[in-house]
């Protein structure tokens, strides 16, 4: 029977926001919310919709749905605590508001993690002890009791210190964003996929999450950054180191319908040009001509709108500096892979500086100032946008600013670049020069469609004023007759090592050559080929045998020489 609101007839404007979300909740049978929860899920599926695929994270399945003429697919959740047994939600809800009560709040706990470990630890005997009392069984045998004891302890960090249901879509490795928007209560979670072929990237969820639930994620928030949040700071940004995520929160006034959540996600995998590939955000040929120009020592602004991934394109190209090359990262927000780089055998050294929220400390400024003191390294800026801009074009000019210098800006073209830099910056054209290669990495819908792709959508010089494309991109990225015969960067290039023209797009010749043999064999024995690890030592050796063939000539020398060691070196993986 349909829901009637008694109070339909005096609701007011705002009200009427309010109590549609309470009318999605009370009008279908098949909309569900454990007691413990703050989240509730939309479990039908609209009858013409296809079933696209279906797979399991940890003990929930996820199953998504093309929907009949719409331009979004459905990630639908169902998740194994929302099939509990009744007994067991009871048991769960009851220790829940039994540990709201008696939590110690005078303890000393320094740490997040300090709290789950109690709440663990408290839960696991709270939970057998009041389960005995009440009667409830949970296991034929004793391991099977100690089994369902953890996943319940489990289950009550998750839905107290924890967050929740989303914890869920923290752990799909295939989910990249998640979007709460407010109302939250009207409005279902939305998530952006990546990497899964044939699914559109922008999913609504049968996820719903209540604004008590909204405002317990804000706690939750607020008392693991020290930040504050309020109508006089509406923004809060922090890490959420748990689960290698960036969370934003937005609120009144800045937000006039309530608090809305957007979470992103880093790539636990780092980025590498051969990896690039193999999902098809480059062509070998582009990831050669990259390598060839970060070799050279190019100053490079790598361009695009957010969720184009230049930050991964940035990490790649830092991949391919040699070894031995310093290199210094600047960034608000810890996403470039110079951990994984120095496990894997580079010299790099981070600085984290202050958002553009926090105006007390160390600002991107203050830090390049410094890295320019630190000695001969490349620098590496996480993203480019106020004055280290001025600083770092004064660095490039006077030539200190290092042996090469890269960073991300946004902008959806070398001209935007341009004018961003220029105009909105302050930095004259004579400073802007240094600028030698623009990298566009954007967004493209094949065929209009509304799946969107990650593809590098030019490789442009900048030279006397006017922007040259390399490569640029149609169906896919490809060169120009400016590579190919008379780029001013490439020739530069080729006279600082010694060599002709034509001997450069050789050796970017082969450079491609040997990406495409790592994504090859990598479809083969593994992905693991395309890891920082294994770019570095084909680097490696593919400088070692420039070496050993200088005064030859023979770039096909090389090219064989490198193959038969990749080949041999791969062959026992």
């Amino acid at each position: 029977m349909k829901y009637e609101d008694p109070l339909r007839r005096i609701r007011d404007v705002d009200g009427e926001r309010f109590f549609r979300g309470i009318d999605k909740m009370m009008e279908s049978e098949e909309e569900k919310r454990p007691s413990f929860s703050h989240s509730w899920l939309d479990e039908q599926v609209p009858s013409d919709s296809e079933r696209l695929l279906e797979y399991n994270v940890k003990n929930s399945t996820v199953r998504l749905y093309r929907l009949k003429d719409e331009t979004e697919d459905l990630y639908h959740l169902v998740p194994s605590e929302y099939s509990m047994e009744e007994k067991e939600a009871y048991l769960l809800n009851m220790i829940k508001k039994h540990i709201a009560e008696t939590y110690p709040r005078n303890a000393d706990f320094s740490s997040t993690d300090m709290v789950k470990e109690y709440l663990l630890n408290t839960g696991r005997s709270i939970i057998e002890s009041t389960a005995t009392k009440e009667s409830i069984k949970l296991g034929d045998s004793r391991e099977e009791e100690l089994k369902n004891i953890d996943e319940l302890s489990s289950l009550l960090v998750k839905y107290t210190v924890g967050y929740g249901v989303l914890e869920t879509l923290f752990k799909d490795p295939n989910v990249q964003d998640i979007y709460i928007n407010a109302p939250s209560e009207q409005n279902p979670v939305y998530v952006e996929l990546s990497g899964i072929p044939d699914i559109r990237e922008r999913c609504r969820t049968n996820i719903y999450v209540s604004i008590d639930g909204v405002d317990g994620l804000l706690s939750r928030m607020r008392s693991e950054s020290g930040e504050p949040f309020s109508e006089a700071f509406p923004v809060l940004e922090m890490d959420l180191s748990e689960f290698n995520s960036r969370a934003t929160a937005i609120g009144p006034p800045l937000s006039p319908d309530g608090i809305a959540l957007a979470f992103r996600r880093r790539d636990s995998e780092p980025w590498t040009l051969p990896r690039l590939i193999s999902v098809g955000s480059l062509t070998p040929l582009a990831a050669g001509l990259l390598s060839f120009l970060v070799d050279g020592r190019s100053t490079i602004l790598v361009a695009g709108s957010r969720g184009a991934g230049k930050t991964s394109l940035l990490g790649a190209l830092m991949m391919e500096f040699p070894r031995s090359q310093r290199v210094l990262t600047i960034e608000d927000t810890r996403e470039l892979p110079s951990e994984s780089m120095q496990e894997a055998g580079y010299n790099i050294q981070s600085m984290t500086v202050s958002s553009f929220l926090d105006e007390d400390d160390l600002s991107a400024d203050d830090a390049l100032r410094v890295s320019l003191r630190l000695g001969e390294s490349s620098l590496v800026l996480g993203e480019v946008r106020g004055q280290e801009a001025r600083t770092l074009y004064e660095a490039m000019r006077a030539g200190t600013a290092g042996s090469a210098v890269m960073g991300t800006i946004h902008g959806d073209s070398p001209r935007s670049v341009y004018e961003r830099v220029v105009h909105d910056m302050g930095i004259s054209e004579k400073s802007f020069a240094a600028t030698d290669i623009v990298v566009i990495a954007g967004l493209v819908r094949p065929g209009g469609t509304q799946t969107r792709k990650r593809r590098v959508t030019h490789i442009s010089e900048y030279d006397e004023g006017e922007f040259s494309n390399l490569m640029e991109y149609s169906s896919e990225l490809e060169p120009t007759d400016v590579l190919m015969k008379q780029s001013e960067k490439v020739g530069a290039i080729a006279r600082s090592w010694g060599m002709r023209y034509e001997e450069a797009i050789q050796n970017i010749g082969v450079r491609a050559h040997m990406r495409k043999m790592m994504v090859e064999k990598a479809e083969e024995k593994g992905k693991h080929l395309l890891r920082p690890e294994w770019v570095s030592e084909a680097n490696s050796v593919f400088w070692n045998l420039i070496e050993e063939h200088q005064g030859t000539g023979s770039l096909a020398g090389v090219k064989k020489d490198w193959t038969e060691w990749f080949l041999k070196r791969v062959k026992h993986v």
